[in-house]
């Protein structure tokens, strides 16, 4: 599962750019109050809820390998949502 792109921009729905480059440049417009799924990406939940790292950053060598906690916070992000 992933966070939801602009669909014009196709980036980041929260990234401040005018670009359609889909690794463009910009600013966070709300990095301070980013959410939590921001904040812990590329770590991202597969098909089975397992935490992996999102083939799709190009940044994913510079970090860690995901643990177990880190599924079960992002499942527990995702109930939330739900409600």
């Amino acid at each position: 599962r992933r966070l939801l792109n602009n669909d014009e921009t196709k980036a980041c729905v929260f990234l401040a750019t005018d670009s359609p480059d889909k690794y463009a440049p910009g600013v966070c417009s709300v990095y301070e109050s980013r959410p939590f799924g921001c904040k812990s990406y590329p770590i991202i939940l597969n098909k089975e809820d397992i935490a992996i790292l999102d083939k799709l950053c190009p940044h994913t060598d510079e970090f860690d390998e995901p643990k177990e906690n880190d599924a079960m916070l992002l499942l527990n992000l995702e109930e939330k949502l739900k409600r």
